[in-house]
Order: structure tokens, then sequence, then C-alpha cells
């Protein structure tokens, strides 16, 4: 009997006995919490950086690089849509509106491949400025629609634009404390 309570004590305080948990918490998610707490809608931040495999040892510049390719696929999907949109010719009284966000979709994209090289090089002013760039290209495309009553833009299309707000400012505010 003595040596099953033994044993039984030796369970409860092994964890504690050898250091560990019983539930570890990765050093990644307080940073990743801390980064994304900031952000206009933290949870998709902080969805966006755990979706991605690196987050668990990602450091600052690590999320930032994160969040900035969340960017690029929501550019890469926006420009997709728009050229879907601007094919369609029930969609023809809009075409030119469609052609011109998936012209700036795709120049976003450029300018956040740019930032993400200027981030993994050390350039944080550079990586801003190209950051902005993306998000004036964004905003162009999202001014075409508002300025235009009588382009129909889908709900996700609208959902994705907004997305991609969000993490530009995560991106931006993590950047700026490098």
């Amino acid at each position: 009997m003595a040596a099953v309570i033994l044993l039984f004590l030796l369970t409860l305080s092994s964890p504690l006995f050898f250091g560990q948990t019983l539930k570890p918490v990765e050093a990644g998610d307080k940073l990743i919490e801390s980064a994304c707490h900031t952000a206009e809608v933290p949870v998709v931040c902080t969805q966006c950086v755990k979706s991605d495999e690196r987050s668990g040892k990602a450091d600052a510049v690590g999320i930032a690089n994160i969040i900035i390719d969340c960017l690029m696929s929501h550019s890469s999907y926006l420009a997709s849509n728009m050229s879907n949109l601007a094919s369609n010719p029930a969609q023809n009284a809009t075409k030119s509106a469609y052609e011109h966000c998936f012209l700036h979709c795709s120049d976003a994209k450029k300018a956040l491949n740019s930032a993400a090289l200027e981030l993994k090089n050390g350039s944080y002013d550079s990586a801003e400025l190209s950051l902005r760039e993306a998000a004036l290209y964004q905003g162009t495309c999202r001014y075409e629609f508002v300025s235009s009553n009588e382009t129909y833009v889908p709900p996700n299309v609208y959902y994705d634009l907004k997305v991609f707000d969000i993490l530009t400012v995560a991106a931006f505010r993590i950047i700026e404390k490098l």
C-alpha cells in the first residue's frame, strides 16, 4: 500500500520535480499575444500568426514576417477575385474598377515582398515604407469601390479588404517597435 501511495505522489509531483508544467506554455504564445493585442481585431492577427508553423519559435521580426505572408496571401486572393469579377460579362459596367483593383492588389503584393526582404535584412524603416506602399495600393482599390455606387463588391471581397487593413495595422505596430 505504501508503494502505491508513493507512486501516486511521484506521479503528481513529477512535473514539478522535473521542472515541467502540466500544460507547457510556449514563449511564442506570449509574444504572439503581446504582438497582436494592439491590433484592431486581435483574434484575426493571432489566427494569422498561429496558422503558420514558424510561429512557435518566432521572435518579433518573425511574427511581422508571418503577418506579411498573410497579407501577401490576401493580396493574391483579392487579385484573383478582381480578375474573375472583371472577366464576368454580367459585371461589364464596372469592369474597369475591377481591373484597376487587380493591378493595385498585384502592386501591393510586390510591395509586401519588398517589406519581407527588408525585414529579413534588418532594414525596419524601409520595411515600414514598403508596408505603407502596400496599404496605399489596397486603400486605392477600396476607394474605387466606395466612390462608385454602381460597383458591386461581393461580401467576401469586402471581408478580405478589411482583414488586409487589420493585419496591416498589426504589422505596422510590430515593425515600429523594432
